[in-house]
């Protein structure tokens, strides 16, 4: 590509990028408009496929455009000022002020990182374990900096008394003289409308070319059948009223799917396709997830609201999980906002085809509040995008947070195998290493978790150097956007980020 051919496509790249990022919501302002600006920049951007460009431009020796997501203009105003032979101009905001609002963010969210790396680490929580201010002791000691208390397990007590070991575990531990270097901030997790098998008496055991019948109840049938089919009640059988002949189904996490064959007045019938082989069995409370399908299901439902004043005295920030749109944002700040807790952290939960599509106003939304982050919940978000398309989906998340200049909290099974058995599995190494792009990364509890937590510290601290993020090139991007239609758009075609 010529000098000049070149110029020309940079220049009006700039135009492109500049129009979108006027584009700011009046609400915003200050900081806020700033990182507004620049993610309705980067998402104009990636819709187009610069490929060309930035080949043109690594083969003269400049910046191929490939790690622009915090500063935008910026990027693309250097880049013409060295093609044009010409002093930049100053856009903002500049790579330092881009840096300095996600660092800010984090720590309002999080705290501020320990020594040595930046990346935090969250340590879901058990209330059954024996003894939790031991445990907790242990977690801070090998590295936790923020404990996660899921609500979707045990009871008000069990909350409280989960929060309570913590700030016990630091007191006993800074009169050992071993404080952590920083306050553990504590997140409460919502459990939102989780789709779920309710629970049921008897086994059942089912295998590919089995029947299984949802029934529009929470009440399982007399006998475990209902028409002669194995069946099996819904948590929330409001659902079941959005799900036609055809539709995909997936249960425990994908471990048993198939497809809608017939819907009636009671139940919705199934038609496995997995498990090939010998049958599995099927157990209560196992997640239920229709992939790619708008469930008629509030993501704050009356149990969520009530749990927020249990969780008002001990909770930093709280989890909004299956998040839809903006909207679900906004209701969740307005509820903290009715009970004095304006300064808490919100964490939107992205773990829909629906929310994965609608990240860009969310991150809108999220930038009018105080701390807001995102969380990429893996387990779900695969099984509703797909597992072909899942890593795709995480970088894009990544890409498009970090150009919003907001923190990104890295979710389900890093490292699950140290936790559980003691010992890693190879492939989770470079898992746990990668999340070094994100500003905090989760462990689920495990009988080993405190091995995998001190693992996980050390792995972090000897990344911390390579945070520099390396990016690919710009082509087949579809931006993640609501373009207000009913249904989710088709899954996007990423390619690097």
């Amino acid at each position: 590509m010529e000098r000049d051919e070149l110029l020309r496509r940079i220049r009006e790249l700039q135009d492109e990028a500049a129009r979108a990022a006027s584009r700011v919501p009046p609400a915003l302002s200050g900081d806020a408009a700033l990182s507004a600006s620049n993610l309705l920049a980067y998402r104009a951007l990636r819709t187009r496929d610069i490929a060309a460009v930035q080949v043109a431009l690594a083969d003269i020796g400049l910046s191929s455009l490939g790690r622009l997501e915090p500063n935008v203009l910026d990027s693309l105003e250097h880049v013409r000022a060295w093609l044009s032979g010409t002093e930049p101009r100053c856009v903002a905001p500049s790579r330092e002020q881009a840096l300095r609002l996600q660092e800010q963010r984090a720590a309002r969210l999080f705290g501020r990182p320990r020594p040595g790396r930046a990346t935090r680490i969250m340590v879901t929580l058990d209330h059954t374990v024996a003894d939790p201010v031991l445990e907790a002791m242990h977690l801070l000691r090998a590295g936790m900096d923020v404990a996660r208390i899921n609500a979707a397990h045990g009871r008000a007590a069990d909350w409280h008394a989960l929060a309570e070991s913590v700030r016990h575990a630091e007191l006993e531990l800074e009169r050992q003289g071993t404080p952590p270097p920083r306050r553990c901030h504590i997140l409460f997790d919502l459990s939102g409308p989780r789709l779920r098998i309710a629970p049921f008496e008897g086994e059942l055991r089912l295998g590919a070319g089995d029947r299984l019948r949802l029934l529009r109840s929470e009440t399982p049938a007399p006998g475990g059948f209902a028409a002669g089919v194995p069946a099996v009640p819904c948590s929330h059988p409001a659902a079941l009223e959005a799900v036609a002949p055809g539709q995909p189904v997936a249960i425990d996490d994908g471990k048993f799917a198939g497809r809608v064959v017939a819907v009636g007045s009671d139940a919705v019938e199934i038609l496995l396709e997995a498990p090939a082989g010998r049958p599995r069995r099927l157990r209560p409370e196992k997640g239920l997830n229709f992939p790619g399908l708008a469930l008629p299901l509030p993501a704050l439902t009356p149990a969520d609201v009530a749990s927020l004043d249990v969780a008002a005295p001990f909770a930093d920030m709280f989890g909004l999980s299956f998040v839809h749109g903006p909207a679900d944002v906004a209701r969740l700040a307005a509820e903290l906002d009715a009970r004095g807790l304006h300064g808490r952290g919100i964490v939107a939960k992205i773990e829909t085809r629906a929310a994965a599509h609608r990240l860009t106003p969310i991150l809108l939304e999220g930038l009018r509040h105080p701390a807001f982050g995102v969380m990429i919940a893996r387990g779900d978000l695969a099984i509703e995008v797909g597992w072909d398309d899942l890593a795709l989906y995480q970088d894009a998340i990544l890409c498009l947070a970090e150009a919003a200049h907001l923190p990104v909290i890295w979710a389900t099974q890093v490292l699950e195998t140290l936790a559980r058995h003691g010992m890693p599995a190879r492939p989770e190494i470079t898992d746990a290493a990668a999340a070094t792009r994100a500003d905090c990364v989760m462990l689920n509890k495990g009988p080993h978790v405190a091995a995998a937590v001190s693992f996980l510290d050390r792995l972090l601290t000897a990344e911390h150097r390579n945070r520099e993020k390396k990016r690919e090139l710009f082509r087949d991007f579809i931006a993640l956007e609501d373009d207000g239609a009913a249904e989710p758009a088709p899954p996007p075609v990423f390619h690097g980020c």
